[in-house]
């Protein structure tokens, strides 16, 4: 793994090399998935032209030895190397600085009074592990096209970092599944035209049936979902209001083959569950539902 190192302090510079170097020499510490490679640059000016001709998988930071002040380090880092992680390395003193930088982009920040090998190699493998996330939901769209509401892959993605940060906060979580059925009626007499202005006005309907949900989602060719966190009613009259917009629309001109309402699921989601298995285990609930019935 190839870490460039920006610093101008030769003292410091020399502290995060003997940090590495410890940790080499207890390979057990599995920390890091690969040995790391050093270089060293003493200023932005060499840094920068360093990321223009090398590729690097991560650049440690002190912007507090450059003759330019605040973040402006970090901003020439990131316009010349906009795909690599940048980790800040500050004095205790400038963590407010550190912190503006994380705000601006930076993977994360350590402080130098708490330098040692395990830490750095914690450090680095946390930013790295954050920079390949955020770059993963970067790649992957969080919006469905068609209806404007949050994807399948967003959904899975913000709503599992919800429910974590739900469990540690003690707070509830509800997902709300909603299933209904005749758009490819629909696009069987009368075009795919016709099928999608269902499913956005479908979109529609669940935006005012969810105002206060903290996702709403088009999780499936006919399945919304929507995820609340915290302390709310219980969704049981739902059904009655969905099957009310149906008969509404379903009375208006231009609307000749109606939607139906197929099915509506609520549940309470504990921490030990992804989102993605709870939405995979609706249908088989459902069905063993019905035998009970």
């Amino acid at each position: 793994m190839r870490l460039l190192l920006v610093e101008r302090d030769a003292w410091d510079a020399g502290l995060i090399q003997e940090a590495i170097d410890e940790l080499e020499e207890h390979p057990q510490e599995k920390i890091l998935p690969r040995p790391i490679d050093l270089f060293h640059a003493e200023n932005i000016s060499e840094a920068t032209a360093s990321v223009e001709h090398d590729h690097y998988d991560l650049i440690l930071l002190d912007p507090t030895g450059s003759h330019d002040a605040g973040l402006q380090p970090f901003m020439q880092l990131r316009e010349a190397a906009p795909r690599t992680p940048v980790l800040m390395l500050v004095p205790r003193a400038e963590e407010p600085l550190a912190l503006a930088a994380v705000r601006e982009g930076a993977a994360g920040y350590l402080l130098k009074e708490d330098i040692d090998c395990l830490p750095l190699a914690r450090g680095i493998r946390a930013a790295l592990e954050r920079h390949q996330a955020l770059t993963a939901r970067e790649e992957q769209p969080n919006a469905d096209e068609l209806t404007g509401l949050t994807s399948k892959n967003g959904f899975l993605y913000l709503g599992d970092m919800a429910l974590r940060l739900a469990t540690r906060w003690n707070k509830p979580a509800r997902l709300s599944i909603v299933n209904l059925t005749g758009y490819q009626v629909l696009q069987d007499v009368y075009g795919s035209q016709a099928r999608d202005l269902a499913l956005i006005e479908t979109a529609d309907m669940l935006r005012d049936l969810f105002p206060d949900s903290d996702l709403l989602a088009r999780t499936g060719p006919t399945q919304f979902s929507a995820l609340s966190i915290g302390p709310t009613e219980s969704l049981r009259p739902l059904p009655i209001r969905i099957n009310a917009w149906l008969d509404k629309r379903a009375g208006r001109p231009g609307h000749p083959a109606p939607l139906e309402f197929d099915a509506f699921e609520e549940v309470f989601c504990a921490g030990d569950h992804t989102l993605n298995e709870l939405l995979a285990g609706a249908l088989p609930r459902r069905a063993a539902a019905a035998m009970r019935q």
